[in-house]
């Protein structure tokens, strides 16, 4: 019973996020060009909303740990500079909220 509510709420928490989500497939992959104190590397985005994107890596990185990243809309042709803050890690990448970001 207990293994049951906390599922539930997981569910809700990812329910009551603050922005949708654009999710993206591997039709037309959006990569970014990602930068940290240690390394500079390229992910390809799951998804992006206005507040942060989750990227796909294998790169070890840490709760906290600042990141700049650059990336192109395929469709638009818009492209995007940020910087932010990585805020969740999981077994295939890693949720990173926006500081400040650009649209070029």
């Amino acid at each position: 019973m207990e293994n049951y509510s906390l599922k539930n709420e997981i569910i809700k928490n990812l329910e009551e996020r603050q922005d949708s989500r654009k999710m993206f497939n591997g039709i037309q992959p959006v990569i970014a060009a990602c930068r940290t104190r240690d390394s500079d590397f390229e992910a390809f985005i799951k998804n992006v909303s206005s507040s942060g994107v989750f990227i796909k890596t294998t790169k070890h990185l840490l709760t906290g740990q600042e990141i700049a990243m650059t990336f192109t809309f395929p469709k638009t042709q818009k492209t995007i500079m940020a910087t932010g803050e990585i805020t969740r890690i999981s077994y295939d990448g890693a949720g990173v909220k926006f500081n400040i970001f650009f649209k070029g």
